[in-house]
C-alpha cells in the first residue's frame, strides 16, 4: 500500500508502526564484516527521506522515532524528521534493528555467507525454509521483533529505520508478501507496517513509499 493509505489508517484511529528501510546509500563492500556500518545516505537519499517525512507531516505531533545504530539509518530518520518539520528529534538507536537483529544467530557467519554476492539467493532460501546458516528461526525471530516493537512504541505513529533483510523477513513470515524476488524486494524507504486497530487486532502490509526505484546502492 502507499503512504497515503498509512495516513488514512492513522486518521481512522489505528496505530501504525513502520519498519522503514533506510534511504539510498552507496554499495556495500562484500568484504566489510560491519555490513557498511559507516556508509552515509546519498544526496538523493536525503532528499527522498525529507519527502517521506513531508507525506506524514500532519502527524508530527504523534510520531515516535528510532533507528538501528548504523550511520545510514540514523541519517534517514533525521531527514524524515526534518521533512515532518521536527527540529532536534529524539532518535534512540537499538542494536536489534541493526547488526544485532533478532534474525541473526551469528552475524559473522551470515557475512561469510554473503561475501560471494549471493545475498538475494540466501535470503530467499531463508524465507522459504525458515532457517539457514547464521540465521535464527524465521518465525520465532519475527515474533520477537513484533513484540519488541509493540512494547517499545506507544505513539500512534512509529517510524524506525532498519534494513531491507529484516523488513522482507518479517513480511515473509507474516504472509504479507507471498514470495519475494529481486523484482519486488523492498526499495529504499519502503516499510513493513504493523497496523494495530482500535480493538487491538493486528494486520501487516508492505508500504511502498514510491520514492525510489532502487533496491541496491548507487
Amino acid at each position: 500500500m502507499p503512504l497515503e493509505n498509512v495516513c488514512a489508517l492513522l486518521r481512522g484511529g489505528n496505530r501504525v508502526l513502520l519498519m522503514t528501510r533506510h534511504a539510498e546509500r552507496p554499495h556495500i563492500d562484500h568484504e566489510d564484516p560491519s555490513f557498511g556500518w559507516n556508509l552515509p545516505i546519498t544526496e538523493e537519499g536525503q532528499s527522498t527521506s525529507r519527502a517521506f517525512g513531508n507525506e506524514l507531516r500532519r502527524f508530527a505531533d504523534v510520531v515516535q522515532f528510532a533507528s538501528s545504530p548504523l550511520r545510514r539509518t540514523v541519517m534517514t530518520v533525521s531527514c524524515i524528521a526534518e521533512g515532518m518539520g521536527i527540529e532536534h528529534p529524539e532518535i534512540p538507536t537499538y542494536e536489534c534493528l541493526g547488526n544485532g537483529s533478532f534474525y541473526f544467530a551469528d552475524a559473522h557467519a551470515i557475512w561469510e555467507e554473503f561475501r560471494d554476492g549471493s545475498f538475494f539467493g540466501k535470503c530467499f532460501d531463508y524465507f522459504a525454509t525458515g532457517s539457514g546458516r547464521g540465521f535464527a528461526d524465521l518465525n520465532a525471530a519475527s515474533d520477537s521483533l513484533e513484540e519488541w516493537c509493540v512494547d517499545h512504541f506507544t505513539a500512534p505513529l512509529a517510524v524506525f529505520a532498519t534494513h531491507d533483510l529484516y523488513i522482507a523477513a518479517f513480511l515473509a513470515a507474516r504472509g504479507a508478501v507471498e514470495r519475494f524476488n529481486e523484482g519486488n524486494w523492498p526499495r529504499f524507504l519502503d516499510s513493513a507496517a504493523i497496523v494495530i486497530a482500535p480493538d487491538g487486532g493486528r494486520s501487516y502490509a508492505l508500504v511502498r513509499a514510491g520514492l525510489s526505484d532502487r533496491a541496491t546502492g548507487v
